[in-house]
């Protein structure tokens, strides 16, 4: 297994009678061997401009790409022994699905065909092709496509591999059940993998770490749990959460509350200079419907789920609404009084001038 690292990676966008475009800004990432990345952002962010360099798809403005210690940034596609799955996945039409994993060993002319057969008969049983291989894609749903353009990524048995948003095209049951393979997969293998999404859940369920990036730059890198429960910033927090967290801004007091309204003071978990302007930050999971002493609010929707429920309140004088996840039992009305509490120990606190994290 071999591990992957990027030096100031950038990338620069130049033509003529239009201003330059930096979409990727000097990015430093060092993966170790066998460790599933997820880069993370929204559409626009760079994150498939960074795996297209890495690959060998895109030239390099600056910076340099190492695998197992030595650069790659100077060889070709072909020379890089790293293993791509496309969104679109890219298969072969007129091809059977055995002849679509073999393609690429066959192109390389570097083993025979015996030897071919052999490692497509062995990665079809990893991946759960072995019923499909006479198959065309065209008969493929999109989850047995998705495999195949896996598959031929492993089969050449990758220093890298790299994931481009292989789930985006599956509907929700095939995204849960091609997750669930993917992670096994990835573990029973063992590749260096970057996984390019935009889908929170993916990254966090499948990543050891992830990368969230905005505008070309890393926002935060560390575990699903420390983007999630320590948020960097402002944009990390609000990407990251379904249901989305609620930002509140308000004015730091001297009794170590932020006031959001002449109505509504909210305890803060570090010290804040008097005066000075945050958004506090409160995760639906972590607020509670209270009879006791709390902030009091107006209910302004309510959505009985199964599992739990999700409500949407108004706090007295606050523009912005909180949302609350409620137990399933609970059942509140439009416009109802009510009060709730904030847990102090997962209230995050942001600079509202630069959004970073307050800690």
């Amino acid at each position: 297994m071999t591990g992957l690292e990027l030096r100031e990676l950038r990338k620069t966008y130049r033509s003529r009678g239009r201003p330059a475009v930096d979409a990727v800004r000097g990015i430093d990432l060092n993966l170790g061997s066998g460790e599933l990345l997820g880069l993370l952002g929204p559409s626009g962010c760079g994150k498939s401009t960074t795996l297209r360099m890495i690959a060998g798809l895109e030239p390099v403005t600056g910076g340099d790409i190492l695998v197992g210690g030595a650069s790659v940034v100077e060889r070709p596609a072909q020379q890089r022994n790293i293993g791509v799955a496309f969104e679109n996945y890219a298969l072969y039409p007129p091809l059977s699905v055995a002849e679509n994993l073999a393609f690429g060993l066959m192109a390389r002319g570097r083993k025979a065909r015996g030897d071919v057969d052999r490692k497509v008969t062995e990665i079809a049983e990893r991946v759960g092709l072995t019923d499909l291989l006479d198959a065309r894609p065209a008969g493929l749903s999109s989850g047995q496509k998705q495999r195949v353009s896996l598959a031929r990524a492993l089969i050449r048995e990758p220093d890298v591999l790299l994931l481009d948003e292989p789930l985006s095209h599956l509907d929700a049951a095939q995204r849960d059940t091609t997750r669930r393979e993917l992670k096994r997969i990835q573990q029973d293998l063992g590749h260096t993998t970057i996984l390019v999404t935009h889908d929170q859940e993916e990254a966090l369920s499948l990543a050891d770490r992830i990368a969230v990036m905005k505008d070309g730059v890393i926002q935060q890198l560390g575990t699903p749990y420390e983007i999630y429960d320590s948020p960097a910033n402002v944009f990390v927090a609000d990407f990251v959460g379904e249901p989305a967290i609620t930002l509140l801004p308000g004015i730091a007091d001297r009794d170590g509350h932020a006031r959001l309204s002449d109505a509504v003071r909210i305890a803060l978990p570090v010290p804040v200079d008097a005066g000075r302007e945050v958004v506090v930050g409160i995760r639906p999971e972590d607020v509670r419907l209270t009879a006791e002493d709390g902030l009091p609010a107006r209910v302004v929707a309510h959505e009985p789920l199964l599992e739990s429920g999700i409500a949407t309140l108004a706090l007295d004088g606050v523009e912005r609404h909180l949302v609350v996840l409620t137990d399933p039992e609970v059942r509140l009305s439009h416009d109802e009084r009510v009060r709730v509490a904030a847990d102090l120990q997962h209230t995050h606190v942001f600079d509202a001038e630069t959004g970073d994290r307050l800690r």
